[in-house]
């Protein structure tokens, strides 16, 4: 993903957060005759050790992507909200253009066992469990339909060797466009243009 410096996100710890509230990525690999495959799934930032941070999922075992998990690097993709920028919102520029948040990971898969797979399997769970009036646990389900259900998926887990992280947020318009952008998607009112209004006016008042 092409970033251009001035909207590179570059804090872990704002990009850590990213990931853990855009869960639901793009898992892409390549086959060993190039051919790209893709699957939307959710996936698990885990800090394995202090300062160690790897991404757990999994995929079914019917689906032909696992077969080269460990062949070459593999692409996870974490998308945020987003908005059209009009021009009509500038004083002067007539240039459209669109707002987003967007994190790459770049890195190796590594296989799961079956022991570890549950143990992924049971946080993923807790953490999208955690907002439930009623909370379901891996432990309340029988062991037979675990067991089935886990014949059925492969797990991964994918170190992290590079982070690309592009918040393109028009940071290079001066003040009078970029909070004239600002007041036009809060006028908007859905959820995407107020997210990345509210994302903009913390980053302008945090100097970024």
């Amino acid at each position: 993903m092409y970033t251009p410096k001035h909207t590179r996100e570059t804090d872990w710890d704002t990009i850590a957060a990213f990931i853990r509230d855009n869960g639901f990525g793009l898992l892409i690999n390549v086959d060993d005759k190039g051919t790209p495959h893709a699957t939307h799934i959710p996936m698990t930032l885990v800090e394995k050790t202090p300062g160690n941070f790897v991404l757990h999922g999994h995929v079914a075992r019917i689906n032909p992507q696992w077969e080269w998990f460990e062949k070459g690097d593999t692409l996870a993709v974490f998308s945020g909200h987003h908005a059209y920028i009009s021009s009509s919102w500038y004083e002067k520029d007539r240039i459209p253009t669109w707002n987003y948040m967007a994190v790459h990971i770049h890195g190796h898969i590594r296989i799961q066992t079956a022991d570890e797979m549950v143990a992924a399997l049971g946080t993923l769970m807790d953490h999208y469990e955690a907002t439930s009036a009623c909370p379901v646990h891996i432990s309340d389900i029988d062991d037979q339909t675990l067991r089935n259900n886990v014949k059925a998926i492969v797990g991964f887990e994918l170190s992290i060797r590079d982070v690309n992280a592009n918040y393109k947020l028009s940071q290079n318009k001066k003040d009078t466009d970029y909070y004239s952008v600002i007041n036009h998607l809060k006028a908007l009112g859905d959820e995407n243009s107020l997210r990345v209004a509210a994302e903009m006016e913390a980053r302008r008042f945090a100097g970024k």
